[in-house]
């Protein structure tokens, strides 16, 4: 079955909450153990480089150390567990290797960084001895724009997440992911697949898009590589299941995920508005006329390295509280991290989390 048709179905609007409550046997993440990781260390500097605006990915080595980057500083680092600079692996410019504002990091089997630059426009792949790095330019302009590039398990095949910037200033479009398999050898494009993404929010003046904003807690495209890099999984976080791809998007198989949707509280409605309306341009009322009444269960996904599913949880918490299923879609734990941060990568050395854009820690891992 094409994912497509999946995602299709699970885009139909849900027409009562409330049967939908009274029929449904919910997981309860409170039945669930609790691990309140402990924080290994934490730095907002790597040898002279004081971090500015960290990026949201990390990648773990298998040696232990991390490599991370730095958007406003233009640097790609790698790192020791304890904090200390290893080495410099890029560095801001526009020559060969160099960046100006990187995504995110992704490492294949073989350890080789792959990420890609988006002030230049360029795909990058740093191998892990050290030799020159490999520059890619592969798509012709169109109105798609590279978001993020990922390594698959054949070295020379890529995941491309692709999004459509015209969509900001055009009402009539929908912001799409456009995810394709790219054959970097034969230069040619396997597979090409679009999904939905989230809503937005548009400030509209005088019939001009002045602001826009993504709509917390409304649907969102989840995707992760396996953590064999051979298949992708995918999910619509409105739905109750995340389905296993292969690099044409066809479903191998789906995961039921049942979690209960928490009706969006007063109180969470007076934090955002706090946050959105204080800032330039206030974007509060277009924002507070899309939210949903019930929060999405779900706004984020990441695979670790035992190939275990890791999903955020949006229910009201005094913490950032992670569900993590098994391979086979078996509830196993809630972990429990800061309630501010990003979480950039799980390994079975440590969790990757971004405290905020120049703190980076470390916390111990959970297996």
């Amino acid at each position: 079955m094409r994912i497509a048709v999946l995602l299709t179905a699970l885009l139909l609007p849900i027409i009562s909450c409330t049967s939908e409550h009274d029929a449904t046997n919910y997981l309860d993440p409170d039945s669930l153990p609790v691990v309140e990781a402990a924080k290994l260390m934490e730095a907002d500097q790597a040898g002279d480089i004081y971090f500015a605006h960290l990026n949201y990915t990390s990648a773990a080595l298998s040696s232990g150390n991390v490599i991370i980057s730095d958007r406003q500083e233009a640097v790609i680092l790698e790192i020791s567990p304890d904090g200390e600079l290893v080495r410099q692996i890029a560095g801001k410019g526009r020559g060969p290797g160099e960046v100006q504002d990187t995504g995110d990091l992704s490492l294949d089997l073989d350890q080789n960084l792959v990420t890609y630059d988006q002030m230049n426009q360029k795909i990058i792949i740093y191998p892990s001895e050290g030799s020159n790095p490999v520059e890619l330019q592969p798509f012709q302009p169109d109105e798609f724009r590279v978001r993020s590039v990922h390594a698959l398990q054949n070295d020379e095949k890529l995941l491309v997440r692709k999004w459509l910037p015209s969509a900001l200033q055009d009402e009539s479009k929908s912001f799409v992911n456009r995810m394709i398999v790219y054959d970097r050898a034969e230069d040619e494009i396997l597979s090409d697949q679009q999904y939905p993404d989230r809503i937005f929010a548009r400030q509209i003046v005088n019939g001009s898009v002045v602001g826009g904003r993504i709509v917390p807690y409304t649907s969102d495209f989840l995707f992760s590589v396996s953590a064999d890099r051979e298949s992708i999984y995918v999910s619509w976080s409105e739905s109750n299941e995340i389905a296993q791809v292969d690099f044409s998007f066809d479903t191998l198989r789906t995961i039921q995920v049942n979690l209960e949707r928490e009706r969006l509280e007063r109180i969470e409605m007076e934090s955002l508005e706090q946050d959105i309306g204080g800032r330039s341009p206030d974007m509060w009322r277009a924002v507070a006329e899309k939210l949903p009444e019930y929060k999405v269960s779900i706004e984020g996904m990441i695979t670790d390295h035992l190939d275990q599913i890791w999903l955020k949880l949006t229910r009201k918490s005094e913490w950032q509280e992670w569900l993590v299923l098994s391979n086979d879609g078996d509830p196993l734990k809630i972990v429990r991290l800061p309630k501010a941060g990003m979480l950039t990568h799980v390994s079975g050395h440590h969790i990757g989390f971004r405290e905020d854009d120049h703190i980076f820690a470390l916390y111990e891992p959970v297996d």
